[in-house]
């Protein structure tokens, strides 16, 4: 990708166990998901379990584009 791609933006996400990091995105999602692989202990036929986060747009952020960690979704 492109750093002078037009269509890319970069937005912070702040709170949970993604704070600080910025990522890349287009078209301004109303969310973006962060996962993080888990170690599963007798893992069945190829299972993976995978822990997913969930953060929300700040629309109220005047400037830089910004996504909340949400605890609450699923």
């Amino acid at each position: 990708m492109a750093d002078d791609a037009p269509d890319w933006e970069s937005a912070l996400l702040s709170g949970g166990p993604a704070d600080g990091v910025r990522v890349r995105l287009r078209g301004r999602p109303g969310l973006v998901q962060v996962t993080y692989p888990c170690e599963v202990e007798e893992p069945r036929d190829g299972m993976r379990a995978t822990a997913v986060y969930v953060y929300r747009r700040d629309g109220r952020s005047p400037g830089e584009l910004r996504y909340g960690y949400d605890p609450a979704a699923p």
